[in-house]
């Protein structure tokens, strides 16, 4: 098991009148190897759970287990440099944070932090930039005088150079347009399935939980709703009816179906949802 919280709750503000519950004694796991979504509305408590992931925050209350790392609620944190290597945390709009004057610089940046010797960076800076789709021709360029694409996969390859274990991505293809989306999720997608990278992705985006993540964790109010398999998430029509969200478009259609009267199980695979349709109209 990659990932494991422990009866974790975590309060902003303690002690104050500002005080509030971001998360309330979640105990989860998320499994090595996957690609695992977090999901819930804005406020559920998504972006507070995955910051415990590299010691951004540390736990009011309970345990997390993060690899051979361990942090406790109100013990001081210990070996945050080392698991900071192994788990790599995309931002939300990660280009926001390029400064250095190349794209090679600052790629380079990350490893060069965690003191890795000097053949190894070039390795890992090289690797993470062909892995990302930029071209060699361009790794002296200025980072700034890219697209918007562009300086998106200069940022994760800054995260990739360090070579880490677990990837954090927080709403991942925000701000980009539908085939920016689309490569931008084939790109993790190969990191999962070809590079043994556990991905732990918060998304409002239904359509990319259904066509590329295996595991689903919800959220609501700080407190786990459900988590389970992305089938069985998406299958449970009483949840997706509940939660505040945009379902995926083919379960759109198949509301669509039954306002119009068919009687169809939902499916979420289009060509199954098609046969099941044809077989309804012959009947």
């Amino acid at each position: 098991m990659a990932i494991k919280f422990e009866k974790v709750s975590y309060t902003y503000a303690p002690n104050s009148p500002f005080a509030h519950d971001a998360l309330r004694s979640i105990s989860t796991q998320i499994k090595k190897g996957k690609l695992t979504a977090i999901v819930g509305a804005t406020g559920s408590g998504k972006s507070t759970l995955v910051q415990h992931l590299n010691g951004l925050l540390q736990p009011t209350e309970g345990e997390v287990h993060i690899l051979d790392h361990t942090f406790k609620a109100n013990m001081k944190p210990k070996g945050l440099k080392a698991l900071r290597q192994k788990v790599g945390f995309v931002f939300q709009f990660p280009e926001m944070q390029l400064f250095d004057d190349t794209i090679y610089k600052d790629v380079s940046f990350g490893p060069t932090n965690f003191g890795m010797p000097e053949e190894i960076i070039k390795v890992n800076v090289e690797r993470a930039l062909n892995l990302v789709g930029i071209e060699p021709e361009l790794w002296e360029r200025s980072p700034l005088n890219l697209s918007g694409g562009q300086k998106r996969r200069v940022a994760i390859a800054g995260v990739l150079a360090t070579n880490p274990e677990i990837l954090v991505l927080d709403e991942p293809t925000a701000g980009l347009d539908p085939q920016g989306s689309k490569d931008m999720m084939a790109l993790f997608e190969t990191l999962n399935q070809k590079h043994d990278k556990t991905i732990v992705m918060v998304t409002h985006d239904m359509d990319h939980v259904l066509n590329y993540c295996e595991e689903v964790i919800v959220l609501d109010a700080g407190e786990i709703l459900f988590e389970g398999t992305a089938k069985a998430f998406f299958q449970n029509k009483i949840l997706l009816d509940k939660l505040d969200i945009v379902k995926p478009k083919i379960l759109q259609l198949h509301d669509k179906l039954i306002e119009k009267g068919f009687d169809l199980p939902v499916d979420t695979d289009l060509e199954t949802l098609t046969h099941r349709l044809i077989k309804e109209v012959s009947q």
